[in-house]
């Protein structure tokens, strides 16, 4: 006579998964073949991706794919936009999870397969999965992502020294064919001028063109030893921070965050100057001549001071 299951009941390897397991595990816990198939069909166990299942009430987020993905295929390692998540990365989510494989396999069950090398310095561990490192997730995103994803992604890095510069190029220069290098040589540049989309790199060569010196990109502001911001331009003799608003309104938070940190660059003795898409591309001379404007006027306030202390 077969045994009822109680219906939260997993198997005991489900314990040590994060709540995941398969239906070869279930069957050695003490499932028959009849109570896996009849939990697989009204839903009492749900498919995560590759061969897991989970009860209804564990949580399928990034973590819990990789568990799944490893106990599908323990020789993949969780790599691009499925290790960027796990690395708490901004990039677009995918529903699917991407691994790389070591032998050709065809992509199933929400896994995507990847054929690409692998050092043995390029995989850690989360929980029971094999997942790029940070570096090497880095190097793969900034690659393979559209370009836009991919400027995002090394302006987020950059900004909070997760990017390694000097890893990521000695990575292009030993895979001078990868997939992917052009954007990654171009990241190089922007990182190394501060300049991370096309709007600041429009600035910048504005900036070279009017023949406009003095100035420096992607530099920290500091009141005492804290740094109250990262400016996009800044004329650190005089003062002046040059600034780019991106393409498109991207929500009320982040517009008050904009405001906040300008108040704070304001009040911290900074000239700020803001420049459209628009301005950028449609009056690059008036930008020039406002910018010189400024530094014509705060070089005069800075003179005048001076004088006044007598030095």
């Amino acid at each position: 006579m077969t045994s009822r299951l109680p219906k939260d009941w997993a198997p005991p390897a489900a314990r040590g998964q994060s709540g995941v397991f398969t239906a070869e595990q279930a069957r050695a816990g003490g499932a028959t073949p009849a109570q896996v198939r009849r939990r697989r069909q009204t839903g009492q166990w749900r498919p995560v991706v590759g061969d897991a299942l989970a009860l209804p009430g564990v949580a399928i987020d990034a973590w819990t794919k990789a568990q799944a993905a490893a106990i599908t295929w323990p020789d993949a390692v969780v790599g691009l936009t499925s290790a960027a998540a796990l690395h708490r990365l901004p990039v677009p989510e995918s529903r699917s999870v991407h691994v790389i494989v070591p032998n050709r396999r065809p992509s199933r069950g929400g896994l995507v397969t990847h054929e690409l090398d692998l050092d043995p310095g390029d995989v850690t561990t989360f929980g029971l999965a094999s997942v790029t490192t940070l570096s090497r997730t880095l190097y793969d995103c900034i690659g393979r992502l559209p370009r836009d994803d991919s400027e995002s992604l090394v302006a987020w890095a950059v900004t909070r020294d997760r990017l390694d510069r000097s890893a990521l190029d000695r990575a292009v220069r030993v895979r001078p064919g990868s997939w992917g290098n052009a954007q990654r040589r171009r990241a190089l540049a922007d990182s190394a001028d501060g300049a991370f989309n096309a709007a600041e790199r429009r600035l910048h060569a504005i900036l070279r063109r009017a023949q406009i010196t003095g100035w420096a990109g992607d530099q920290r502001l500091y009141q005492g030893s804290t740094i109250i911001a990262r400016v996009d331009v800044l004329f650190r003799d005089e003062r002046l921070v040059l600034e780019v608003d991106g393409f498109a309104y991207h929500g009320r938070a982040t517009f008050q965050a904009d405001r906040t940190r300008q108040n704070r660059i304001v009040a911290a003795g900074y000239c700020v100057l803001r420049f459209t898409w628009a301005d950028l591309t449609s009056r690059p001379r008036e930008v020039a001549q406002e910018v010189r404007a400024a530094l014509a006027r705060l070089r005069r306030t800075a003179s005048t001071f001076r004088s006044h202390l007598g030095v």
